[in-house]
C-alpha cells in the first residue's frame, strides 16, 4: 500500500482540517487569555499602588512633608520583599528615599527597563504628593513568568492534541485504505473471473462494512446472473442446434430434389417451419430481455384481468377441445383492474394457457380464474396434467429449462421464463403449486 494513498485519504484530510481549526482556535484563545491575564495582573498592581498612594497622601495631610517622608520610609522597607520599590524625590528632584535608579520625568503609569542589579522591566507610577514626587516601581519578571507559563501550557496542549489528531487520522486513514485495497483486490478477482470472491466484513460494522455487505449482495446476484448466462448460453446453443440441423437437412433435401428434377416444395416448407421456429425463439429471448431490462413500455395504464381472461378463455376453450381437453373460466361479474401493460399481460396469460394445453394429456381439465380480494387481484391457471416436480419448480422459471415430463413435447423452455419476467416487471408474485393432480400457477397483483 502506498503511503501517499494514506496521506491523501479523506479521513487524514479531515484530520488535518480539524487540526488546523484546533490551532486557529487555540491561537485565538491564547490571545484572548493572554490579554485577559495581563489586564487582571496589571489591574491588581494598579489597585495596590493606588492604595499605597492614598496612604501616603493621608500621611502628608496629617503630618506634612515630615509625616510623608517618615511614612514613605516605613512602607519602602516592606515593599522590597514584594519586588516593589518606592522612590521619593523633593521639589528639587533630589532622591530622599529609594534605591532604584529611576528619573521621575513622567506622570502616571509607564513601562521601562531600569538598571537594578541587572537591566529589568518595571511597571512604574509617578505622581505628586504635596511638593514631593512619588515613584512606585513593580518588577514585571513575575508577571512575565506567568505569561510564559500560560503560553507554554497552551502550546504544549495544542501540540499534544495536534499530534494526537494527526496520529488518529493516520491510523484511521490507514485502516480505511486497507479496507479499500481489499475491496479493490476482491473486485479485480471478480473481474478476472473468480465469481466466488467476496468482500471481507469486519466486526466494526462501519460505513465501509455496510457498503461491502451491500456489494456482496450485488456480487451474489452478479454471480448468479453469470452462472445463469452461461447455462442460458449453453441451453440456447443446445436448443438451437436441433432446428438449425433440421433446417440444413431440409435445404440439402431440397437441393437433392432439385438436382433429381423433383419438386422441392415439401422440403422447403419444412425448412421454412424450422426457420420460423428459430425466429420465434429469438423473438421470445429479445422480448424477455426487453422486459427484464425495463426497456418495455411503461406501466401507466390499467388492465381488466377479468375481461382479458374472458376473451382468451373463449379462444383457448376451442384449442383445448381440439386436444381432447376442457377449459373453464371463473371470473367476477365486475372488473378486476390492475396497473400494467395489456400486451405483456396478454402474452403472459397466453403462455400459461398454451403450456397447460401443450403438456396436458387427453381428459385434462384447465381452470382459468380471477379473484379480487384483500387488496389483491389473483390470476391463476390450474390443470390436471402431470404437473411439475417440487425440485424443478424454481428451475422451470429460468430460460430453456425443461422438466423431464416435458422432454417428449415440442417446446423451448421459454414460456414460464417469459411469464416470470412479466410478473416481475409488474411487481406481481408468481407461485407454482400442486393442484393434486396437476399444476396451478398463481400470479398475485396489487390492486391499483
Amino acid at each position: 500500500m502506498l503511503r501517499g494513498n494514506v496521506f491523501s485519504g479523506a479521513a487524514f484530510r479531515v484530520t488535518l482540517y480539524a487540526t488546523a481549526i484546533l490551532v486557529a482556535v487555540t491561537v485565538a484563545m491564547a490571545t484572548y487569555g493572554y490579554r485577559t491575564i495581563q489586564t487582571e495582573l496589571y489591574g491588581q498592581i494598579q489597585g495596590q499602588v493606588g492604595t499605597l498612594v492614598e496612604t501616603l497622601r493621608t500621611a502628608h495631610q496629617d503630618g506634612g512633608d515630615e509625616g510623608l517622608v517618615e511614612r514613605a520610609k516605613g512602607l519602602a522597607a516592606g515593599m522590597l520583599r514584594n519586588n516593589q520599590y518606592l522612590n521619593l524625590f523633593d521639589r528639587d528632584g533630589q532622591k530622599l528615599i529609594g534605591s532604584l535608579n529611576v528619573v521621575p520625568d513622567f506622570d502616571g503609569w509607564a513601562r521601562r527597563t531600569v538598571q537594578s542589579d541587572t537591566p529589568e522591566e518595571f511597571y512604574l507610577f509617578a505622581t505628586r504628593v504635596g511638593t514631593h514626587t512619588l515613584v512606585v516601581a513593580v518588577r514585571l519578571a513575575e508577571i512575565h513568568r506567568v505569561e510564559i507559563v500560560f503560553i507554554r501550557s497552551l502550546a504544549a496542549i495544542t501540540a499534544f492534541l495536534a499530534i494526537l489528531f494527526i496520529t488518529l487520522g493516520y491510523i484511521t486513514s490507514r485502516l480505511v485504505e486497507d479496507k479499500l485495497e481489499g475491496m479493490s483486490r476482491t473486485l479485480e478477482q471478480v473481474g478476472g473471473g473468480d465469481t466466488g470472491a467476496r468482500l471481507k466484513i469486519s466486526d466494526a460494522n462501519d460505513q465501509i462494512d455496510r457498503v461491502s455487505r451491500r456489494m456482496n449482495t450485488h456480487l451474489e446476484q452478479l454471480s448468479g446472473l453469470m452462472v445463469s448466462t452461461k447455462s442460458s448460453a449453453a441451453a440456447i446453443a443446445h436448443d438451437l442446434k436441433r432446428p438449425l440441423a433440421r433446417a440444413l437437412l431440409g435445404v440439402d433435401r431440397a437441393m437433392d430434389q432439385v438436382e433429381a428434377g423433383k419438386n422441392p416444395h415439401v422440403a422447403l416448407e419444412d425448412t421454412r417451419a424450422e426457420l420460423a421456429n428459430l425466429t420465434g425463439i429469438f423473438e421470445t429471448i429479445l422480448r424477455i430481455a426487453r422486459i427484464e431490462s425495463g426497456h418495455a413500455e411503461g406501466l401507466r395504464g390499467t388492465v381488466d384481468l377479468a375481461d382479458l381472461a374472458r376473451d382468451l378463455g373463449e379462444t383457448f376453450a376451442v384449442v383445448a377441445e381440439e386436444s381432447g381437453q376442457s377449459l373453464s373460466v371463473l371470473v367476477p361479474d365486475g372488473a378486476a383492474t390492475v396497473r400494467g401493460d395489456a400486451g405483456m399481460l396478454s402474452q403472459m396469460l397466453v403462455n400459461l394457457l398454451q403450456n397447460a394445453v401443450n403438456y396436458g394429456p387427453p381428459g385434462n381439465h384447465i381452470t382459468l380464474s380471477v379473484v379480487q380480494a384483500g387488496g389483491q387481484v389473483t390470476l391463476s391457471v390450474a390443470d390436471t396434467g402431470p404437473g411439475i416436480a417440487l425440485d424443478d419448480r424454481d428451475r422451470v422459471l429460468t430460460p430453456f429449462f425443461r422438466a423431464d415430463t416435458a422432454r417428449t413435447t415440442e417446446g423451448n423452455g421459454l414460456g414460464l421464463a417469459l411469464v416470470k419476467s412479466v410478473a416481475d416487471r409488474h411487481g406481481a408474485t408468481l407461485t407454482l403449486g400442486d393442484n393434486a393432480p396437476g399444476l396451478v400457477v398463481t400470479v398475485a397483483f396489487a390492486a391499483p
